[in-house]
């Protein structure tokens, strides 16, 4: 029995039992503690070990004398004393085991995925597999070896998985190292048997998509994207193999997942690729301030919102920020001067209305344009008031005499003022020394937002009946924040009420 951490109880290497330091960390786990407390852990688990076997065999029984007793006796010990306790045991781990494989075992830099809470710890699983190598002498036909060695690998192979899942809740240095590594061990521990093709390759992959995370918060983007491009492919294969076993359909999800995450973070590397005028570290950590911005509580947006994949869509727009600002390419930016380029999603949306009485009566269609917050998923009165993010075309009214109401000579019921000629104004160019804020929301999100809108527009005026808004693209429009907000007039009386809660000391910029 090797050093054992007294965290996870997984065994230490060889070089790290052979050495004299005081103090020891833990490959699997990451964490450190006294050599001292590592052998006492070390001397309780192999208590728990010898009373696990008295109780199992035969009083009088010297299992550690096993070797020379009779094949016969100790194969009878074994059907009738050890099998059952073992496949009892088993079958517990294999359910954990299978429930966790139905999980993502990837996150994000800079990110904690603490949705599953395995049901065994990391120390349980290693203990079973440390009673069942305690018991190998018994075993000497081939169904008791072949049923031990299951034991042995899935209970190995399931304690790295566990702490590899602690690891995703913490966002400790050096994490993806360690995952890496307990991925490659778990591939190692299942062997090479076809049952377990697809959870080896897919081990592998997320081996690899680790050391791509590592890279990239080595600022190395070239080698990030190769193991990430690899890692990728490899999951893609997993995917397939899982869809044709039904026996292997509860990963499909989960690997979707980790197909998606690992989409992301080649994103991510393109992204520091691309801008090579830009620090590495710089750009991370833009991405790390985007992860870490706290997005609005509501649960209505609770689908969209805990979404990983949201992350593609805005990574892209950093990335061609960054060029930009690198001098190799432009964003659209509408007229004006100003510090800051503030980010808004481009809405083309027609309506029509229904004006006059009797025979005068008719339905009018109309043309306008909206523009909405980029940054509206942050702030929860948005998410429940959508007007509040958006240009409200409908809260004021053209001014028309009652009169044109009933002749049906009214042409709109809304005023867009100003911000067709905003959007007009808009075309390609270099950010230059403005500061560019970065667009925190999704055109999927913002296309439920201006929905919502809509929606609740329709509910309080029978008159009014829409068609589906286009969301374009997002667009730049510069303002000042020296003293307050200040944006172009052309927005006139329809500025967002979010806008009005701007903190200069808090919006993300590049």
């Amino acid at each position: 029995m090797a050093l054992r951490c007294k965290y996870c109880g997984a065994p230490f290497e060889r070089e790290v039992v052979d050495s004299v330091a005081p103090y020891i960390t833990c490959s699997s786990c990451g964490t450190t503690q006294q050599r001292m407390d590592a052998k006492a852990y070390l001397e309780e688990m192999m208590v728990q070990v010898k009373s696990w076997i008295s109780s199992a065999i035969p009083s009088g029984f010297n299992i550690s004398a096993a070797e020379n007793v009779d094949p016969i006796a100790r194969n009878s010990i074994f059907v009738r004393d050890i099998r059952p306790r073992v496949n009892m045991e088993l079958t517990n781990y294999k359910f954990g085991n299978i429930s966790l494989l139905g999980n993502s075992l990837m996150a994000l830099p800079f990110t904690r995925s603490s949705s599953y809470v395995p049901a065994h710890t990391p120390a349980e699983a290693f203990e079973f597999n440390a009673r069942i190598k305690s018991v190998e002498p018994l075993a000497v036909d081939e169904d008791g070896r072949a049923l031990l060695t299951e034991a042995d690998s899935l209970t190995r192979s399931y304690a790295l998985m566990i702490n590899n899942m602690n690891l995703l809740a913490e966002d400790k240095d050096g994490r993806y190292v360690l995952m890496a590594k307990n991925f490659r061990e778990a591939a190692s521990a299942l062997g090479n048997g076809r049952d377990n093709e697809a959870i080896i390759l897919r081990f592998n992959a997320l081996a690899d998509i680790c050391d791509g995370c590592q890279y990239l918060l080595e600022g190395k983007p070239g080698d990030a994207g190769s193991r990430l491009r690899r890692g990728n492919k490899a999951l893609t294969d997993v995917r397939s193999k899982a869809a044709a076993d039904p026996q292997l359909g509860i990963m499909m999800s989960a690997v979707d997942q980790e197909i998606s995450l690992s989409d992301i973070l080649m994103n991510v590397a393109g992204m520091m690729e691309t801008a090579s005028g830009t620090d590495g570290l710089e750009t991370l950590n833009v991405i790390k301030k985007v992860m870490d911005s706290p997005l609005a509580q509501n649960k209505g947006w609770t689908h969209l919102l805990n979404n990983r994949n949201r992350y593609g869509e805005i990574f892209s727009n950093i990335s061609s920020i960054l060029t930009a600002r690198a001098g190799k390419g432009t964003l659209p930016v509408s007229s004006g001067s100003g510090e800051y380029l503030m980010p808004f999603w481009e809405v083309d949306l027609k309506y029509s209305f229904t004006t006059g009485a009797l025979w005068s009566k008719k339905s009018v269609e109309v043309k306008e344009d909206l523009l909405i917050c980029a940054d509206f998923v942050t702030d929860s009165v948005c998410l429940s008031n959508p007007a509040s993010a958006i240009t409200d075309i409908f809260r004021i009214r053209p001014e028309s005499s009652i009169l044109a109401g009933i002749k049906g000579r009214e042409t709109s019921i809304s005023r867009g003022q100003g911000i067709g000629r905003i959007q007009d104004s808009v075309a390609e160019d270099s950010p230059g020394g403005r500061k560019v804020i970065i667009p925190l929301s999704t055109k999927r999100e913002a296309e439920n937002l201006v929905s919502e809108y809509l929606r609740q527009r329709t509910a309080t005026d029978n008159k009014l009946r829409l068609s589906r808004p286009e969301v374009q693209r997002v667009i730049y429009i510069p303002v000042n924040m020296s003293n307050g907000l200040h944006l172009p007039s052309d927005f006139g009386d329809l500025i967002p009420d979010r806008l009005k809660r701007v903190n200069k000391n808090t919006i993300l910029y590049i």
